[in-house]
């Protein structure tokens, strides 16, 4: 299973930073980010599991 670190703003609408295998791997991540970068207001760090890719049947 595979995570994404990502950035979501203020609005709604997020990216994809980096994609880590581990989940606490990620959430480290986001430790580090917080602790070099502080807390911003009108941003957040997420972990969200990478969604899975459409079946396509033929």
């Amino acid at each position: 299973m595979n995570w994404e670190v990502c950035v979501q703003y203020a609005n709604g609408s997020k990216r994809v930073l980096r994609s880590y295998k581990n989940r606490e791997t990620a959430l480290k991540c986001i430790d580090t980010i917080y602790s070099i970068q502080g807390y911003p207001m009108h941003l957040a760090y997420v972990v969200r599991q990478t969604p899975m890719p459409a079946l396509q049947y033929a």
